[in-house]
């Protein structure tokens, strides 16, 4: 809470220094232009959900379908042929089909959203094919609004502003990406807890020391660590004739408690896009310029 509101008065601090500089890093009087705001908190918005798909979707590859560190970071790879695919397709149509950036904006939200809640409904049957499918979709999602609001900020800002409005949208991008981490995280960490101590299996408190016992339930590593398994696997092992099983028991309920966790990681990733939606209709469209006229 502290750091929270040292943040806060931080940023009060900096918008006062930019309002009275002469030369501000960013100018707040771009702002005033309803494109620039709009988009720009569309971009930060999509990038919270960047940040909730491309850093999570890793995770539930390897901690609840079992695959191998090599192999979870591979399986982005459909995203970001998904995001080349977005980018290309929307900016080709944002040339020939005269700038309707308001609408590939709903577009690209739209199947993002749609991405988003195909991960939301992952679960421990689901097989690769299919999340790898539904991957895809959220990464054309993302290719398609990328691009789509910096070319909507550099179209509605002067030629002087035009360096520091593109910089500004990237900033605002991972500025959503950094804030969107902290609160997915933040959200994953508490339900991965209240899952896991919620469906322990019986006699396993008895079997496991309680710090080592709290230590499982704040980390999921045993989930991705072949080391901190085994050791997991030889401590239970001790426990009598009864350890495999607790082994066994404990990895199950560990991985349904990584599902629901990022399952509703997902889910409030959707409702920062659907945010975002809402958001988009707001903007205006102005015909693309074919040049820029200084002042």
């Amino acid at each position: 809470q502290g750091l929270f509101g040292f943040s806060v008065l931080m940023l009060v601090g900096f918008l006062l220094i930019e309002y009275y500089s002469a030369e501000p890093i960013i100018p707040l009087v771009i702002f005033k232009n309803r494109i620039v705001a709009v988009s720009l908190t569309v971009t930060m918005l999509t990038g919270f959900g960047l940040f909730g798909s491309v850093i999570f979707v890793p995770l539930y590859f390897q901690g609840v379908l079992g695959a191998s560190a090599t192999a979870s970071g591979n399986f982005l790879t459909p995203m970001m042929l998904g995001v080349v695919v977005g980018s290309v397709v929307s900016g080709q149509f944002l040339s020939r089909a005269g700038g309707h950036y308001k609408i590939q904006g709903i577009v690209g939200l739209a199947i993002l959203a749609l991405g988003l809640t195909l991960l939301s409904r992952l679960g421990l049957e689901t097989g690769f094919a299919e999340a790898v499918g539904y991957v895809s979709i959220t990464g054309i999602g993302l290719g398609i609004t990328m691009p789509l609001y910096t070319i909507a900020v550099q179209n509605a800002v002067p030629y002087d502003l035009l360096g520091v409005a593109t910089s500004t949208t990237a900033f605002c991008r991972s500025l959503g990406g950094a804030f969107g981490l902290a609160v997915l995280g933040a959200v994953m960490h508490r339900r991965y807890a209240a899952e896991l101590i919620e469906h322990l299996p019986a006699g396993l408190t008895s079997a496991v020391p309680l710090p080592q016992l709290l230590q499982m339930v704040n980390n999921p590593q045993a989930l991705v660590h072949p080391a901190k398994q085994n050791l997991l696997e030889a401590m239970l092992a001790g426990a009598g004739p009864q350890g495999a099983e607790l082994f066994a028991q404990l990895m199950r309920v560990m991985r349904q408690s990584l599902q629901s966790a990022l399952a509703q990681v997902f889910f409030v990733s959707l409702l920062v896009v659907v945010a975002a939606f809402g958001i988009n209709l707001f903007l205006k469209e102005i015909p693309l310029r074919r040049q820029h006229k200084t002042a």
